[in-house]
């Protein structure tokens, strides 16, 4: 009798003999680490993953904290909770930003299906006959002072439409479902979207008359210490450029009022608080402000961001035709690639369609000012 048929006697049971693993053991043990991750996965709800994915998309806690507008503090105890559930490590942060663990990678992709799969499902729900609801955001300048007053036009024509029209500087989560158009400065961070370039936004210094009936019309950059600074702060606002507007690095000094808005801004400069930056259309709806020519202009590209997952319905295309004739160059210079002088827009601003729309539109609301 052999040594084995004797154990598998006295257990009163057959003795398996080894068999030879069909895989080796590295990759055995990564299999199962895989469906121990997957299986910890389930005790993560959405809300959860979506913030994740807003944070590793942003590429930095900071970023994440203003995309998903919730402290810095808040978001790194909530990926700590994700970790702690997950008994894994899915982020760490270095200079350039946070930058993710290979389980991070992992779920970040999880997350990404999910999402893809959840606007999936609502591209398949069967449209009722109600109007149909089209979402557009878009930064609070070119929504508040250009896009608003042209889209009762918009409305008339298609009465169908329900639109809304959300002003803000932060960027709208388009992959994500937030909306359906989104109207910006930067170039978009998620792989899931398209990017239209509808024209390009020119900016440079203004003043009121009666800011500079007190303070004198500066000549150049040099004139700046002699001057007060109305600036804005806020996403999607190069605000890193300001040493190069002003010329030196010792900035503090020369801001008199600060703010978030670009309405305040805008209200800020023409109501006499100081110089500041607007868009050079500011000039094509009041005369309330002026161009200051000490040599800066900046150029910033519109964008029309879309999800490229998302079916386009008929009501996004009237929107996309009609934004794209909102910021069409040749109509309104002040879009075009190439800078146009506010002195050069008198023959566009005697055309009915700009005088009808903006002619007087700041300058009634802040009669009161002077």
């Amino acid at each position: 009798m052999t040594a084995g048929k004797k154990r598998a006697e006295i257990s009163g049971r057959p003795y398996p003999t080894p068999a030879s693993p069909s895989k080796p053991l590295s990759q055995r043990r990564q299999a199962t680490k895989r469906g121990d991750f997957e299986r910890k996965l389930a005790s993560l709800d959405w809300k959860e993953l979506e913030l994740f994915l807003d944070v590793a998309e942003a590429g930095s806690l900071r970023a994440g904290a203003a995309i998903t507008r919730h402290s810095v503090g808040t978001v790194r105890r909530r990926l700590a909770r994700i970790e702690d559930k997950l008994g894994e490590l899915i982020a760490t942060r270095d200079a350039i930003g946070l930058k993710l663990t290979p389980a991070g990678v992992r779920l970040l992709e999880i997350a990404r299906e999910m999402r893809r799969s959840r606007l999936v499902a609502e591209d398949d729900r069967p449209i009722n006959d109600s109007r149909e609801c089209v979402r557009i955001a878009v930064t609070e300048g070119l929504g508040t002072y250009w896009l608003m007053p042209r889209l009762v036009d918009l409305q008339d024509a298609h009465p169908d439409l329900d639109i809304t029209l959300h002003c803000d500087m932060q960027r709208s989560d388009v992959a994500g479902g937030e909306c359906d158009i989104a109207i910006q400065l930067e170039r978009p961070a998620e792989p899931l979207t398209t990017c239209e370039r509808l024209g390009c936004l020119h900016l440079m210094p203004f003043a009121s008359d009666r800011y500079l009936r007190t303070a004198g019309v500066p000549r150049s950059v040099d004139d700046w210490r002699s001057h007060r600074l109305v600036w804005q702060e806020a996403d999607q606002v190069a605000s890193h450029l300001l040493p190069y507007f002003l010329g030196t690095t010792e900035v503090q000094n020369l801001i008199a009022i600060r703010t978030n808005s670009s309405s305040a801004h805008f209200r800020a400069v023409a109501s006499g608080g100081g110089i500041g930056i607007l868009p050079t259309y500011a000039r094509a709806i009041s005369r309330r402000v002026r161009p200051i020519d000490i040599g800066i202009q900046l150029r910033r590209e519109i964008l029309c961001v879309q999800s490229a997952t998302r079916r386009v319905s008929p009501g996004v295309e009237v929107a996309l035709t009609w934004l794209r004739a909102c910021f069409d160059g040749e109509t309104f210079p002040w879009f075009k690639d190439e800078f146009v002088h506010p002195r050069d827009f008198e023959t566009t601003l005697s055309a009915a369609n700009v005088i009808t729309l903006f002619e007087g539109f700041i300058d009634r609301l802040d009669a009161g000012d002077e």
